[in-house]
């Protein structure tokens, strides 16, 4: 009944990806290195000389151990044979992500970085910003050439100061569309008003921000702690990240207070009418504790929250969970992501092949790449 109630006309769907008018993935993943970091930080500092005496990056710098590799595909010979860690390069930059991009019928990638999902966990914000400062740097040389990459600077929420000014340095950079706020382990959440500083710049700039989380750092220290492997960590991860931290922000009122959008990027669609149902639920019964609020949580939502298709999570071709959830969070409102170069991606191709029956062309148009093109003003 549900899959009979959901499809359109025929005369209103797409044949496949050949008819989408433009394919915008808000979600491509650089792989930056400590190495490549260090050429871009001040020889003189006290992060550079840290950085460059450990042998741990990961681990010691990010905070963040974790038994699974990052990018498996590359841990292994040409015969599948797999690799030792210390043997692999995971340098991944703009020239092979563009390639691994236009592969799969993604015509233009946002970048986003892969270890700096981790720079919430720096336990040092001068540390933290010199990080930030160097990626920036090395991202804005890695998409110089390649017009059909842009990127999200990353900043330090460590530094709420210096990480507005670091939003307005490179803010008018071309290749600079958004700003890429890391969610995980973030001290308050993000509704705190000790980072008003970066929401104003972002509004300045006019420029939307990123929030992803990442897998085996410390953002629920408890629950991180006693997990026993990482799949019982990764399950949970992103969408309780991505709900502590949108909740802090619609409570707190910086939606109200400054015009920004988001994108909640790496948690899927699944957990969100959930999650709106709740936000609402709550404003309606106790909105006396919520005065920054002039309106109900899902009206924010649909002004100002953008939600990353990746991961679909669907199960099965014939079940219309992943279209359904698009419907329940409104087309408008959700941007395709990928993922890549992970091992295992969303492709445009597969996401078109699940909304096809069930969403009309215009939708599809605008959740492969309309929302994102009027989003970051591409």
């Amino acid at each position: 009944m549900l899959e009979s109630a959901l499809r359109v006309d025929e005369a209103e769907r797409v044949s496949g990806l050949s008819e989408v008018d433009r394919v915008v993935d808000v979600d491509a993943q650089v792989q930056e290195t400590p190495a490549g970091l260090l050429a871009r930080m001040d020889e003189s500092s006290g992060a550079h000389r840290v950085i460059s005496l450990t042998d741990m990056h990961h681990d010691m710098i990010y905070a963040g151990p974790s038994s699974y590799p990052l990018y498996e595909y590359k841990r292994t010979n040409g015969g599948g044979e797999p690799v030792a860690a210390a043997d692999v390069d995971d340098s991944i930059g703009a020239a092979e992500l563009a390639d691994r991009a236009g592969d799969v019928g993604v015509d233009t990638g946002v970048v986003n970085p892969t270890l700096n999902l981790g720079l919430s966990e720096v336990n040092n914000d001068r540390f933290a910003v010199a990080l930030a400062t160097a990626y920036n740097d090395w991202l804005l040389a890695e998409l110089d050439g390649h017009p059909e990459l842009v990127g999200n600077a990353v900043v330090a929420p460590q530094h709420p100061e210096r990480a507005a000014a670091e939003i307005d340095r490179i803010g008018d950079e071309d290749d600079i569309v958004g700003v890429q706020l890391p969610a995980s382990g973030v001290l308050p959440p993000l509704g705190h008003r000790q980072y008003h500083p970066i929401y104003e710049a972002a509004a300045a700039q006019d420029l939307p921000i990123a929030m992803k989380s990442t897998v085996g750092n410390k953002s629920f220290g408890q629950q991180y702690w006693w997990a026993q492997s990482f799949p019982e960590d990764f399950v949970y991860q992103h969408s309780f990240v991505q709900m502590r931290n949108v909740t802090s922000l619609l409570f707190e009122g910086v939606p109200e207070r400054y015009d920004v959008e988001f994108v909640v990027q790496g948690a899927g669609l699944g957990f969100v009418p959930f999650f709106t149902y709740r936000l609402d639920d709550h404003y309606l019964e106790l909105g006396y504790e919520l005065p920054a609020l002039s309106q109900l949580p899902s009206a924010y939502l649909s002004e100002s929250f953008y939600w990353a298709t990746q991961p679909m999570d669907q199960s099965g071709e014939t079940l219309p969970y992943f279209p359904a959830m698009v419907e329940m969070v409104g087309p408008e409102n959700v941007v395709f992501a990928s993922d890549l170069p992970h091992a295992v991606t969303d492709t445009p191709e597969t996401a078109v092949g699940r909304l096809r029956e069930y969403l009309s062309a215009d939708d599809i148009d605008a959740v492969l790449g309309g929302n994102a093109e009027r989003l970051y003003d591409i």
